[in-house]
């Protein structure tokens, strides 16, 4: 019995410590600095991934006089019927006083940069998320239409606004490039101008593939997203509306390119699909009043060609970049637009096609004449394409290392069928463009990616007088102002920024 109770015992005797089992600490691995693709890259613990991790933070003021606006979008080219001579209605009228003179914008934004060797080459994932917050007039930075509060949108004041977007998400592996990112199409692009300039600047979903041949010459083609080039279709067909049809090619893009110590070179060609259909005006009001049976459709083709040089000026001061850029479109106006996410930062919405671009006059001032279209049904029975050339010049200087101006501006015209411009069909009719850019900018940076800068903006805006709309007299007895041709912008910003 005793036996049995030491054996009882013994069963629940605490085990000694060379009795537990032993599991070795995995040790620690630090992280390592990868250095094969550039500083600020590190391996991913456990794999051969290298990684950098990026962002920025903006803060900006802008500012510049309020101004009336009259809403020539919801008339010019757009079916409405011009009796005997078409007045603005109460609803096409904002007035200056509700119009913020100033607004606030901020811009948080994370990079995420993954690459991976392979036997193949290089595999790069990256990424941009940007989160943007307006106020005022920045609420839809770069479109320049204010959106307003649920009250009367003529007399009402403005909503902040904020919006978070995938602004870059593409892989990259062995000349291929599939995700949504910069179109090949691009050239400049807003490199130095903080409000933005004509020309292409585009983020489109894409698959390309570039060859390179060496002694810095490679070439690119890309099948790119139509709808991020789609710009809106006119009518001056009184009663009818015309809107872009449903895709059915993408846009196809290729570019030449050669990459020197003195600077760069690009050739740059556009094939763009213009799918349009003309309904009822009933059918595209909200809610719809009329089934959508398309009463005209039209597929045909526009271009863009374009051709760019960057002179690296280092003679001058280290770091001094003159850009020069020109492109001629014909049905394919998104190629010269300027920024397809202007509106974007500021709440994503249906109110502008991405390929419309930023508008004639940022904040929508006086006259506000057409969204530019890519073709405009007539009278004649067919969508008839407009027609537009823009052209592109900056240069950065730097004073001192830490301190840089850029000059820069853009020069653009758009042009539309006679039938277009005489509003054949019984609507009023659309305006040919003219519109100059110009600015300025002075910025400090103290340290590296800390930048506090300060820029100002000529805008000038140049448009023929809408055939059928009603005559001065008539329209300063209904209280609104004569028609204007020319209307000139004045803009101020300060802004600062880090990027890491």
């Amino acid at each position: 019995m005793a036996g049995l109770v030491i054996a009882g015992f013994g069963l629940n005797t605490p085990a000694r410590a060379a009795d537990l089992p032993w599991h070795k600490s995995a040790p620690v691995e630090y992280v390592r600095i990868c250095d094969a693709y550039g500083a600020g890259f590190f391996y991913l613990p456990g794999t051969e991934t290298c990684l950098k991790v990026g962002g920025l933070a903006l803060a900006e003021f802008r500012a510049f006089d309020a101004s009336y606006n009259i809403n020539g979008g919801a008339f010019y080219g757009n079916g409405v019927a011009r009796g005997s001579g078409y007045v603005p209605t109460a609803g096409q009228y904002s007035n200056a006083r509700s119009r913020d003179a100033y607004g606030y914008g901020a811009l948080g934004r994370v990079e995420l940069d993954a690459r991976t060797r392979s036997e193949w080459g290089t595999v790069r994932t990256f990424l941009r998320v940007d989160a943007y917050f307006g106020s005022s007039d920045n609420a839809s930075t770069g479109s320049g239409a204010q959106i307003p509060n649920t009250w009367n949108s003529t007399a009402g004041s403005t909503a902040p606004r904020e919006t978070t977007i995938v602004n870059k998400a593409f892989i990259q592996f062995a000349g291929l490039t599939a995700g949504r990112a910069q179109s090949l199409f691009d050239f400049y692009a807003d490199a130095y101008n903080f409000a933005n300039l004509r020309g292409s600047n585009a983020t489109v979903a894409l698959l390309a593939y570039t060859a390179t041949f060496g002694d810095g010459w490679s070439a690119s083609i890309s099948f790119e997203d139509q709808p991020s080039r789609r710009a809106a279709i006119g009518s001056t067909v009184a009663g009818y509306q015309g809107t872009p049809a449903g895709t059915r090619v993408p846009d196809i893009v290729g570019n030449v390119r050669l990459d020197q110590p003195w600077g760069a070179i690009q050739l740059s060609a556009a094939a763009h699909q213009v799918r349009s259909t003309l309904y009822y005006s009933t059918a595209l009001s909200v809610p719809a009043t009329t089934y959508a049976f398309p009463q005209r459709t039209s597929n045909s083709y526009g271009f863009a060609v374009q051709g760019g040089l960057q002179i690296n000026a280092d003679s001058i001061s280290a770091g001094d970049k003159l850009w020069l850029q020109a492109a001629y479109e014909k049905g394919a106006f998104g190629y010269i637009a300027g920024n397809n996410l202007s509106n974007a930062y500021g709440a994503v919405n249906q109110n502008r096609y991405m390929g419309s671009g930023i508008t004639s006059m940022d904040y929508s001032v006086g006259w506000n004449p057409q969204i530019n279209s890519d073709c405009v049904f007539t009278g004649a029975g067919s969508c008839e394409q407009q027609w537009g050339w823009a052209f592109v010049g900056a240069y950065k200087h730097y004073w001192i290392p830490t301190l840089s101006s850029a000059v820069f501006g853009s020069y653009e015209e758009t042009h539309y069928s006679a039938n277009a411009l005489a509003g054949l069909g019984g609507a009023v009719g659309v305006s040919n463009l003219k519109e100059l850019r110009v600015g300025t900018n002075l910025i400090w940076s103290p340290l590296r990616g800390f930048d506090i800068g300060t820029e100002f903006m000529y805008i000038h805006l140049d448009q023929t007088r809408p055939v059928g709309l009603a005559s001065d007299q008539v329209l300063t007895a209904a209280g609104l102002p004569a028609f204007k041709s020319n209307t000139n912008t004045y803009e101020g910003r300060v802004r600062v920024q880090r990027a890491f």
